[in-house]
């Protein structure tokens, strides 16, 4: 039996694991130092041409270039002063579409033409009071999905998970669950099949911490109810799913004695009504430490990979059954490791992979486990133009800024466009009266219906005028109570005054008892009532 303080010791180096996987290098006390922080979004033009982007704290998400060498190119910034949550997507007009929140709380979105960067602001939230964390575009068809985690700017341990849609004409809004996080809040994944969004979190089910799974009905609209997959004796953490054969795969670690080890299961996403889950199956060996496990296809073959002892070790299978013995992963011993996001228009990978995280190299060069060799190298083609990414985006955003300290106060939050590709906000709004028209208009989708920024200004204010309601309650009941007790004060000073009066009376009644036996004793009273007239 594992002691409490060992068990505790095991959950705080679990949470570990997401803090340092999310926000710097992972070195703890020599343990996993091989495994570096941040996440890479690695995507490949139908060109061939592979481009990187990153963040990084205090600089912002830069890109960078794969030359015909095989080498990253020098970094370019591509926006400043944002958080390191970011997630990039290529469409298939080889568009990218990026999501990512600024240090001053707005959820911006960028958009990459094939020539030039567009970008909007989508909302924005008091970084006092709110925190944004990983913010996800998926693109299905021409609808653009968004779901992001919302909490306490002061970590509590509660958070929201929220989605958003933009269906061509207007944004919808959604709270998808709310859960308990704990120390640090794990990131979720999701996968796309022809009618549902996937996701898998990370949440509190009454002891311990579970993986959960949901789906989003792309048809009706509709999330369905959180269920708890793992079920364990222990906590789980670090879920990786991926949708391949009209299956969902699924795996996580857990803590079995004083090993990390790596589960899977799976369950089919075309079945009517509620599919159960496939048993539970341990993939690493006993004894062995395993963590991240990410699952790929390649070439016919469902692999799980994760990071064990500076290595990279792995198994396969067909279809989630008869998986192999793990293997160490030629090429992958005792190197560094990063977090990637990897996405294609390749005709080729398309047809003979599917990966959408997994770890790899990306320090010198691109080297992706198992299905790098599936790869090539990019096509040379000169750089596209760099220079003023940046300078535009700052001069948009002080436009921006001008603009709100013109036309509305602090507290009505800033006007933003509501439609993807809508120009930037112009500095014309002089008057009260054409600053409160603006700011409507521009609160406003263009069919009348609310834009993203109105919807989130609507939850935040739901919210915060349920937390006033319940304090107002909690006022109006401290008052009655205040008034109550001051009523019992005065009843019991009532009291107190009564049994002064009482005790009063009570010796006046036993001193006329007395006069009464003594004029008794006198043969007063019979000769009073005796007495001849």
């Amino acid at each position: 039996m594992v002691s409490y303080n060992l068990f505790k010791d095991y959950i705080l180096l679990l949470d570990a694991f997401i803090y340092y996987h999310t926000s710097g290098n992972c070195n703890i006390g020599g343990v996993f130092m091989a495994i570096y922080n941040g996440t890479h979004h690695v995507i490949q033009f139908k060109s061939g041409e592979i481009w990187d982007f990153y963040a990084k704290q205090n600089v912002g998400i830069s890109y960078r270039r794969l030359d015909k060498n095989g080498i990253w190119e020098k970094p370019s910034v591509l926006v400043s002063n944002t958080q390191e949550d970011f997630s990039v997507k290529i469409d298939n007009m080889d568009h990218l579409h990026l999501i990512c929140c600024s240090v001053n709380g707005e959820l911006l979105y960028f958009l990459y033409n094939g020539m030039n960067w567009n970008k909007q602001t989508l909302s924005r939230c008091d970084p006092v009071r709110y925190t944004i964390r990983y913010p996800m575009v998926i693109l299905i068809k021409n609808k653009i999905h968004i779901l992001f985690a919302r909490g306490a700017a002061f970590s509590t341990g509660y958070w929201s998970l929220y989605h958003y849609y933009w269906d061509d004409i207007v944004w919808h809004s959604k709270e998808i669950t709310r859960l308990t996080a704990g120390y640090r809040l794990s990131p979720f994944y999701a996968d796309l099949s022809e009618k549902y969004i996937h996701l898998v979190y990370r949440g509190l089910a009454t002891h311990q911490y579970e993986i959960f799974y949901c789906r989003y009905h792309l048809e009706h609209g509709i999330w369905s109810t959180p269920e708890n997959v793992t079920r364990g004796t222990a906590d789980c953490n670090m879920p990786s799913l991926l949708i391949r054969d009209d299956l969902l795969h699924l795996t996580w670690v857990t803590l079995s004695k004083t090993n990390l080890i790596v589960k899977y299961k799976n369950k089919s996403v075309r079945g009517l009504g509620r599919v159960e889950w496939s048993h539970p199956l341990q993939l690493n060996s006993e004894g062995s430490n395993a963590s991240f496990p990410r699952l790929i296809w390649v070439e016919g073959k469902l692999w799980c990979i994760w990071y064990q002892s500076d290595n990279l070790i792995g198994c396969s299978s067909e279809k989630g059954e008869n998986w192999s013995s793990p293997i160490n992963i030629a090429g992958f011993e005792k190197t560094s490791f990063h977090n990637i996001h990897y996405s294609s228009n390749q005709i080729r990978e398309k047809q003979l992979l599917q990966v959408q995280w997994i770890l790899g190299n990306v320090e010198e060069s691109l080297s992706i486990p198992v299905a790098g060799s599936l790869m090539t190298l990019p096509e040379y083609r000169p750089a596209p133009p760099t220079a003023g990414w940046e300078t535009n985006s700052s001069v948009e955003s002080e436009r921006n800024r001008e603009t709100i300290k013109e036309s509305v106060t602090e507290t009505a939050g800033e006007i933003t466009g509501e439609q993807i590709g809508i120009e930037c906000i112009k500095k014309t709004v002089t008057s009260p009266e054409k600053v409160k028209e603006e700011f409507s208009r521009r609160r406003t989708a263009y069919d009348g219906s609310p834009s993203l920024e109105t919807m989130l200004f609507t939850e935040f204010d739901r919210q915060e005028e349920f937390h006033y309601s319940v304090i107002t309650k909690l006022e109006e009941q401290s008052k009655l109570d205040d008034s109550a007790s001051k009523d019992i004060r005065q009843a019991l000073a009532l009291v107190k005054q009564n049994n002064e009066m009482l005790q009063v009376l009570k010796k006046d009644v036993e001193q006329i008892k007395q006069d009464i036996q003594q004029l008794k004793s006198k043969g007063w009273f019979q000769r009073l009532f005796n007495k001849e007239f």
